[in-house]
């Protein structure tokens, strides 16, 4: 299974958050861990998330990119490893 870790940019809105993680639960995304920030001076979020898959992390990333007040998302790419079952 792969693991990956998720940095989100977006709207400091409190139904951001909740339209993630059901795109992520729609695409079949184990979330491993996540840490929320907000930035009141700027009003942007940044989420770190930490998923679990086999399936490849784009299909995820290209669904969080379409939800409405999402800036950006990057995949860290030191994190991403596979871990034999």
């Amino acid at each position: 299974m792969n693991n990956y870790q998720l940095t989100i940019t977006a709207d400091d809105k409190q139904v951001v958050l909740e339209r993630i993680l059901q795109v992520t639960r729609y695409r079949g995304f184990l979330i491993s861990g996540m840490n929320a920030k907000v930035n009141t001076g700027t009003n942007l979020g940044i989420i770190e998330l930490m998923v679990r898959s086999e399936r490849p992390i784009e299909l995820l990333v290209d669904q969080i990119n379409k939800l409405i007040d999402i800036k950006e998302v990057k995949v860290d790419n030191g994190v991403s490893q596979q871990r034999i079952a």
